[in-house]
């Protein structure tokens, strides 16, 4: 989608990583620098949905349970540990939430190429820490997105799913996840 695995040009010897590369797809989606806005609703969800290990019973605590995890994972470890549960929360959030209705086209498309540009640079660390991207050719501005902005967007979205959807909608946890 965002061919962020194609092979970058380094800035030059005395300055290899080119930090802007990091934001290249949060300023295309017009997102860069968000504050977010529904932050009481994310709290709330939070300390009354999301339990304090394991997967939430609700549908709005799992899908801020998820995206949560996904920052963490970006912000904390670089997403060294991404696998298919990361990933799968990826396509998870977005459907949920495009299947509310709740969304206009153009938000909507916002929120799934967030997502989708989260899981490329999942997908980007996992493959440098499996050996398939040299050291030598690596850009590690593209192991994960790590600013606030782009998770904020779509906790706000969560949290705009959550106000209408006020009673909490169970949720089943799903056996593969792990995280």
């Amino acid at each position: 989608m965002f061919q962020i695995f194609k092979k970058r040009e380094k800035k030059s010897p005395e300055d290899p990583i080119d930090f802007e590369t990091m934001y290249i797809v949060v300023n295309e989606l017009g997102i860069r620098g968000y504050k977010q806005e529904h932050f009481k609703t994310c709290k709330k969800i939070w300390k009354e949905l999301v339990p304090p290990s394991g997967q939430a019973d609700s549908l709005q605590g799992e899908l801020l349970r998820q995206l949560e995890k996904l920052r963490g994972e970006a912000e904390d470890n670089g997403n060294i540990n991404w696998d298919d549960n990361f990933e799968w929360f990826c396509g998870f959030i977005a459907s949920k939430l495009k299947e509310s209705d709740l969304f206009e086209e153009s938000h909507m498309d916002k929120i799934e190429k967030a997502l989708e540009y989260i899981k490329e640079c999942g997908k980007y660390s996992a493959l440098y820490h499996e050996g398939e991207i040299p050291d030598d050719e690596v850009d590690p501005m593209l192991f994960a997105y790590v600013d606030d902005d782009l998770y904020d967007y779509i906790a706000d979205a969560i949290a705009v799913f959550a106000e209408n959807n006020p009673d909490p909608i169970p949720y089943k946890g799903k056996e593969f996840i792990y995280r």
